[in-house]
Formats: structure tokens, sequence, C-alpha cells
């Protein structure tokens, strides 16, 4: 429903409760405590003679100092069922942004904070969703852990604003964090961490924002620890409304997150809430070529919008997390989460297919536009132990855990509205959606997905190596019951089957601040259930791996951080294609072999760089479709072979408070289909902003304001999702003020 008013009341009441909750929380008296040491947290209170506020207790596998000098990354990372872990001593790669960098680069969706690592590329298929690149596997909203846990996340709302860190984990991670919901962690995973509170001065702020289009947004944030430092308390809501960066685009969303949490002498407590709504109004699509169109790319225009007059995407979500882990002792420490989302959609969507050279002329668009309505509902389980022991000269962490997850969609898809032959430039192009009378198409998918996983992590005397071995059991379980009313006909098909995913693992300490590493993993995806039109029609293939080798370097210079990898990532199953009237090739197999470097922090003082180049070479190494063709040895479409991106912020040292910033962005070229007959030309693109800090009425304040695409220059950017292409966005700006207090 589109009523201000009760999303209005929904707010204010959370407020209202979460105000209260820390209210009784600050009436907690202090007591003893002891220390207990399990690789999980580190517990440290103390008896106060006078009630007064100490710093939050941090996890013990943190490192001492966790946040890189500048703020904008940490060097711990939340590593799935190994729990947090410094990265100089883990044999995956993690790039974990802070809130800091989420406010200095002022990104409001995943997308555009993970575009500050060059291992990442945007693939949004629409201004109303979020997809992205990871090692040049596609991922989406649907796949994002929170707190390290699947299906809580939402699903398709993508704001950061409740969120503390954003981890990028780089590589398939099965073993660490269990199957995907969809499936799409093959290039790697994205893990939220809520915001919970810190304790201390000026922990809460309020922050109001202009631009990206005419968006006016606000966002209050409120932090609250118990004198003793048990209970905390976080409260943030955040709404947006104007116009977007894409004409005649309109946005609006409303969230609200509260993050209670406990902190004991042998046990810890977290409940995480939230609530989004959106609505997008006259959203981008992705543009799609005839196929007589393929041997001429049209050139991109940011100002055209590649989408239907009257279309939109409303959705509501609600989601959830709770956590506990209690100490047993000094060596075993026990867990139990558990989460669940409920997410409704409402849309109606349009396709855009250029049909001949004279497009933007004359007849030359084929829009197809369709209506949903669809409910999501899913649950998430996971209970864990972990222990310490010594053999001989070796240290032992034994980590057990076994996770449960359930989901189930139901929808109702309206029928289809074909329009051929619309002159982009003509009035009709707004004909809008009237129905045709027809119900359309009922589906019912249930997936059910659990597994259990025991990974040994050992360590020398001397804590210069370390090796993880591990493998995790999957069974998955996937229905869909579909009735197509346009047809008369009724599907009802059953995917059943199980899996191992093994994983190892190899760190050596070189010196303090290096060391070199190793490893092998896999990521599991369900596989397909061939449909008609093929030989084996009816086959319930395999489930899908990914299986990854990778070799690197970390480096921990004190003000800054530095990675080095290659790594060879294979990838079997089925792909889509619709050049040919196809969606189906029989079987493919792909190779992305790569290349990364990075270096974030602050090298020099007053000088905070944020950088990395990828190289990366993804081939078809098998691909025939059911008409003979053979890609087999081309390159896979959507991927560029380079993708680099810099951010170098500056403090003006004549000016106190005072810094300057610029990014540059840089994506190859690519090619829109799997025939690579059409190349997607490569593109730059080039940022500029200021922050100021100062204190005003007396509160520390801060100003900010970025311009996006500085030059204005039009692009294509080729997706890896149906043989598709989308504009980045034009010149925008943005600008804000937040007031700490």
């Amino acid at each position: 429903m589109k009523t201000n008013i009760l999303r209005k009341r929904i707010v204010l009441g959370l407020l209202t409760s979460g105000l209260a909750i820390s209210t009784l929380a600050g009436s907690v008296m202090a007591a003893d405590e002891e220390i207990y040491d399990l690789g999980s947290s580190t517990i440290i209170t103390s008896v106060q003679k006078e009630p007064e506020r100490v710093e939050a207790i941090a996890p013990e596998a943190e490192p001492k100092h966790d946040i890189v000098s500048g703020g904008q990354v940490a060097r711990s990372g939340n590593y799935g069922m190994l729990g947090n872990r410094d990265s100089l001593t883990t044999p995956f790669t993690v790039t974990s942004f802070t809130n800091q960098a989420i406010a200095d680069t002022q990104a409001q969706t995943v997308n555009e904070l993970i575009e500050n690592d060059a291992s990442t590329s945007n693939q949004t298929l629409s201004s109303a969703s979020q997809a992205w690149s990871i090692r040049g596997f596609r991922s989406t909203q649907q796949d994002v852990s929170f707190n390290g846990l699947y299906g809580v996340a939402p699903r398709f709302y993508s704001g950061i604003e409740g969120v503390e860190r954003v981890e990028l984990l780089k590589g398939p991670a099965a073993l660490l964090y269990g199957m995907a919901p969809n499936g799409r962690t093959s290039g790697g995973n994205i893990n939220y961490v809520p915001k919970h509170a810190q304790g201390g001065k000026n922990q809460n702020s309020l922050t109001l924002a202009y631009g990206d289009g005419k968006q006016f947004s606000q966002n209050l944030d409120i932090s609250e620890r118990s004198l003793d430092n048990k209970w905390g308390l976080r409260l943030n809501a955040f709404h947006t409304n104007g116009s977007g960066y894409f004409p005649d685009e309109m946005k609006k969303a409303t969230s609200t997150t509260i993050g209670l949490d406990r902190k004991g002498s042998h046990s810890r407590f977290s409940l995480d809430l939230g609530y989004a709504f959106q609505d997008v109004e006259n959203p981008q699509y992705r543009v799609t070529l005839n196929k007589g169109q393929q041997s001429l790319l049209p050139s991109a225009d940011h100002n055209k919008n590649y989408g239907g007059i009257g279309t939109y995407r409303d959705i509501t979500e609600k989601y959830g997390v709770a956590r506990y882990e209690y100490d047993f002792n000094k060596n075993l420490m026990g867990y139990v989460t558990a989460g669940m989302r409920i997410t409704d959609l409402n849309s109606i969507t349009s396709s855009f297919k250029i049909m001949n050279t004279d497009w933007n002329k004359t007849g030359s668009v084929n829009s197809q536009w369709s209506r949903t309505n669809s409910t999501d509902k899913s649950n998430s389980q996971e209970v864990g132990l972990r222990g310490k022991f010594n053999t001989g000269s070796l240290k032992h962490e034994l980590i057990f855990a076994v996770n449960r997850y359930d989901m189930r969609v139901d929808r109702l898809k309206g029928a289809n509205i074909t329009k051929k032959n619309i002159s982009f430039t003509s009035p009709e192009w707004g004909f809008g959606y009237t129905g045709d009378g027809k119900p359309g198409t009922n589906t019912w998918n249930r997936a059910r997905h659990t597994g259990a996983a025991l990974t040994d992590v050992m360590t020398t005397a001397d804590d210069k190596w370390t090796f993880i071995v591990g493998g995790r059991y999957q069974k998955i379980k996937e229905s869909t019951y579909e009735v197509n009313h346009n047809k008369g006909t009724v599907t009802d098909t059953l995917y059943d089957t199980h899996a191992w995913t093994p994983a190892f693992g190899l760190v050596y300490k070189v010196s303090p601040s290096a060391s070199v590493y190793a490893n092998y993993i896999e990521g599991l995806a369900a596989g397909d259930i061939v449909g008609s039109g093929y030989a084996n029609e009816g086959q319930m293939l395999s489930p899908y791996k990914t299986k990854q080798y990778e070799v690197g370097a970390k480096f921990d210079f004190g003000r800054y951080l530095a990675t080095l990898s290659a790594f060879v990532i294979r990838q079997n199953g089925a792909m889509d294609d619709n050049e040919n009237g196809q969606t189906y090739l029989r079987s493919s197999e792909v190779r992305h072999r790569g290349i990364e470097a990075s270096i974030m922090g602050e090298p020099i003082k007053g000088t905070r760089v944020m950088a990395g180049l990828m190289f990366l070479d993804a081939t078809y190494m098998k691909a025939t479709d059911k008409n003979g063709g053979n890609y087999a040895g081309k390159r896979e479409f959507g991927i560029p072979r380079w993708t680099s991106v810099i951010r170098v912020e500056q403090d003006i040292k004549g000016v106190k408070g005072l810094s300057l910033n610029t990014r540059l962005t840089y994506n190859g070229s690519a090619y829109y289909n799997s025939a690579n007959n059409v190349k997607v030309p490569q593109w730059i693109r080039w940022d500029l902003g200021a922050k100021y800090e100062f204190t005003g009425w007396g509160h520390p304040m801060i100003i900010r304001a970025d311009v996006y695409n500085v030059m204005n220059k039009s692009y294509w950017i080729a997706l890896q999702d149906n043989n598709g292409l989308f504009t980045g966005k034009g010149r925008t700006g943005v600008i804000s003020l937040e007031t700490k207090f």
C-alpha cells in the first residue's frame, strides 16, 4: 500500500519503543566479570566504583587496532563459520568496508560502496534492484548474508544505512557460508554487519542529503550503551523521496533498523530487526538488441530512460535475526542464530529491444510489459560449536556447524502485453499497462537447503604456519509448482540431491607485517531440470560446482593494507542465451583466470587511498547449444579483461578539517553476447568530492559534496544476464550535512 501515514507511524513506534529499551538498559549496574578467550570474542569488563561509560568490547579475533589508518577499511572480516578473523592469518581475501567508508563515499546502496574495489563491477539490471559481479561472476541482493546468515538480508532493498560494515569475500564460499539461496556466490560473497551501539561521546548523528537527481534524504542514527557497558541499543531511521537520475524516474524509500545487544561474562546476545519500504516509478531497465541489429551497437544516452512510462516496483521487507553465544569454559564456545525475512513485491516491468539502426526516429523498439505480485518468506538457522585444544606443539581450533535454510515464493504473474514497432520519441511510448483479461501464471517455489560443516584451523606453536581443512555436506531440495492459465497447463517439478564441498587453506607469516597464502575452495548451486526440446528432457542435473585455486600475499604496513593474488576459477553448468531464441545451453564450463592487486589505508598521513587493479581472462572452455553452436574458446560475455579504480582523499593542510577527493574508475571492453560479434566499448568515469569537518553550535559537523561522472559521459555497461546492456548515470551531485551529538 502506498500510504505515507502508515509508514510514519511504524517508524515513530519503533523509535519510541527503542528509546524505552535504552532507558531500561541504562539502569543496569556493573558486576564482577571474568575473561574468556575462545577465538570468537574476548570479554573484558570490570567493577565500576562510579558509573561511567567504557569503550565497546571488540572481538578477540580482530587485531588490537582493527581499523586501518584513515578509518575506511578494517583488518579483520567475517569468514562465515570461521567467525571474525585477522586477514593476515586467513587464506582467503576479504575487503571490509567500514561505516566511515560508507559515509565518506556517500554510498546509499551496496553497489555504490563495493565499486571502490576493482574485483567488482556494476551489473544492476534496473534502478529498482541491485546486482554486481565479483571476479567475473554475477551476484544479486538475494544472496547477501546478514551477520553470516543467509535468508535474512532484504531481497530487493539495497540501502545500507543500517549497516556498520560491508564485507566483500572474493572467491567461492560454500564451506564458509553454505549454499546461497540462489547459488550466485561463485565469485564471492557480500556480508552485512549490522550497526550496534558503540558507546562514548558523539555516537548519535543526523544526516540530511540532497542530490543524485532531486532526492532529499534524512538519516537519524542513535547509539546508546548502559553505564556498565553490558547493554546496547542502536536505532537507525532513514527516508528519501524525489526524482531519480534518469528521466521520468521517481524514488522514495523508508527504512528502520534496531540493533539490541548484551555482553556478559560468559555469553553474548544480539537481536537485529529491520523494516524497509521502497517505491520506484518509471525505472530504467535492460536494453537488448534484435539479432539483425547486433552488428551495429547504438550509441548510449543517459538522457533517455530505457524503460516504460507507467512501470513501477513497490517492495516491503521485514526481517530480523537473533544470535546467542555461550562460553562453556575457556576452550569451548557454542552459538545459535536464527533469522527470517518477509518480502512483498508488486511491480509492472517492461522490456526494451532495439529492432533497427534508426531506433531513435521511427518504429524501432519492441517492448513487452508484464505485471508481477509475489510474497517471499524465508527463514534460516545455524547451530555451532567452537573448541580449542593442542596435539603436541600444534594448536587446533575445531569448528562444527549445522545449518538450515527454508524459502517459499508465491508469485502471480499477469499476462504479458507486447507492443511492437514503437517510436521511442513518440507519445505512444507511454501507452501503459492496461491488461487483457487473462489471469497469467501462478507459481509456487519452495527451497530447503540443509547441511553440516566441520573445519579444523591448525596453527604451529610459533604462529607462523596456519592450515585450514574442512568440508560441508549440503542437501538441496527445491520444487516448483506452476499453473499457466493462458495455456491451460500445470507443471510440477522437484529437485532433490546432495553434494560435498571441501576446502583447504595455508598461510605462512613471513614477518609480523607480511604473509603468503594458498587455498582451494568450492562454490555450489542447484543444477537444472532439463526442459523440453532436449534429448535429456526431464533429467535432474547434478549441482553445479565452482572450484577455485588461489595464491597470494598480504601486507600490513601499519598505516595501510596491500594484497596481491592470482586465481583460477572453473564453473560447470548451464547458461542463458537469448540471441537465437533459445534460453538453455545443455553444457558449459567457464574458466576465470585473474590477477588482483589492491592498496587501502593512509600510506601518508593525511592521504587516504582505496585503489585496486584486476586482470581477468573469462573464457568458455565448453559451450554447446541445442542447435550445434559452439562457443568454446570465446570470451564470456559481459566481462571486461581489465578493471581498475583509485580513490584518493587528501587533507588540505592550510584549512583545518578540509579534504578533497577524486576517483577514477576504468572498465575495459566486453562482449554483448557469447558469439563475441558485438563489443561494448571501454569506459572511464571521473568523480570529484570534498569534505569539511568543523564544530557548530557545540557539535561536530561534516559537510560532504560529491560530483559523479564529472565529464558527463554516456556509456554502455555489458550485462552478464541474458545478453543485455544498461547505461551508466550521467553527471550527478550529492551534498550532505552530518551532525553528531
